[in-house]
């Protein structure tokens, strides 16, 4: 098994983030607060002082992220991303986007601990996330409205620095095997491998009937920012590739379903999954056949690769419940939908 306790994320303390904000941006005594984070290091910074050089600080604030060490080597990845928020925004999307540095530059590299790091500052999306609020049917459906509609964006934009290999990208879900012995209970280890073999089988097998674009491929609820109980953008295009259209759908799908999780009353029937298609169709277009057949498998495949990494990156950092926040969700959404057939979740989509 690969070694699941190597350290990509940043590290960092609170000064070491002034100083980089100081020396690069000017902004000087600002407050600093930590935000939730997978590999990279994010930092909110509000009620800055003054500045000493011609960049405004933004009025609700910035992020400050500090990028893991594999991403920050990967500099055509740094230019799509910038160049990504660029067109979401021309688009009329609501995300963060890049403050350029005092050097012109929107990312500078750092070595923090003897590895680089890249650093960049957005604007603060200001709002609430998903993931604070009880999602009933017409929240479901502006959701499948914003998924729809961010995926004709998306189509609409390319970038070599997306055409790579991404461990978090569904379509890299078998990689994720060889961390399986993460779960010290064989019958976990069983699950997540005949789930990864039957997407390997019935889906990358049959990939090339599949249309391929620019997805955001994290569509969780932590990402989707809400005002007044009505979506208002995304953030993070960290794990932006080029993939199969249809995962960003099944990965939209399957936070919404986990979401519901959150209740230990759960049931899959509580998800207005109807709605959510139904808003997607009419905003994008009607699911082919083949996509359809092709979801609950999508779905289930993404919750076993958020488990398995999710609980490879705790052995890193054991005081990071977000990294956690996958697992007792998870397994029980998992559990229930194995227990339903294919055929029966065809019919939660459609009629």
């Amino acid at each position: 098994m690969a070694d699941s306790t190597v350290d990509i994320c940043p590290t960092i303390n609170k000064d070491q983030v002034a100083d980089i904000l100081k020396n690069d941006y000017g902004f000087i005594n600002g407050k600093i607060q930590e935000l939730d984070g997978y590999d990279d290091k994010n930092y909110y910074i509000t009620d800055v002082e003054k500045y000493t050089e011609e960049i405004e600080f933004p009025i609700d604030g910035i992020v400050v992220k500090f990028i893991n060490s594999i991403d920050s080597k990967n500099l055509l990845l740094l230019d799509a991303q910038t160049k990504l928020t660029q067109h979401l925004e021309r688009s009329g999307i609501y995300c963060p986007i890049p403050v350029f540095n005092k050097y012109g530059e929107s990312y500078r590299s750092h070595i923090l601990d003897n590895k680089i790091h890249a650093v960049r500052v957005y604007k603060y999306v200001k709002g609430e996330t998903m993931n604070k609020v009880k999602i009933n049917s017409e929240m479901t459906a502006n959701f499948g409205f914003y998924v729809g509609r961010l995926t004709s964006i998306l189509k609409t934009f390319n970038h070599d620095g997306f055409h790579r290999s991404h461990l978090w990208a569904l379509e890299k879900c078998p990689e994720v095997l060889k961390f399986v012995e993460v779960f010290d209970q064989e019958k976990q280890q069983q699950t997540i491998t005949t789930v990864i073999n039957k997407f390997q089988s019935d889906v990358l097998l049959k990939a090339d009937y599949l249309e391929k674009s620019v997805i955001h491929e994290d569509l969780n609820m932590n990402n989707i920012i809400i005002k007044d109980n009505k979506i208002l953008g995304i953030i993070d295009v960290g794990d932006v590739v080029h993939s199969f259209t249809i995962f960003d759908f099944s990965v939209a799908l399957c936070y919404l379903i986990m979401h519901e999780f959150k209740d230990n009353n759960a049931k899959l029937s509580n998800v207005h999954i109807k709605n959510f298609v139904e808003a997607y169709e009419k905003q994008y277009r009607n699911l082919n056949d083949f996509e359809v057949s092709i979801i609950h498998t999508c779905i289930c495949a993404r919750i076993c690769q958020s488990l398995v990494l999710g609980k490879k990156s705790s052995l890193r950092d054991l005081s990071n419940s977000y990294i956690l926040s996958t697992q007792k969700n998870g397994w029980r959404a998992l559990e229930e939908l194995m227990n339903i057939e294919d055929d029966k979740f065809v019919m939660l989509l459609k009629h």
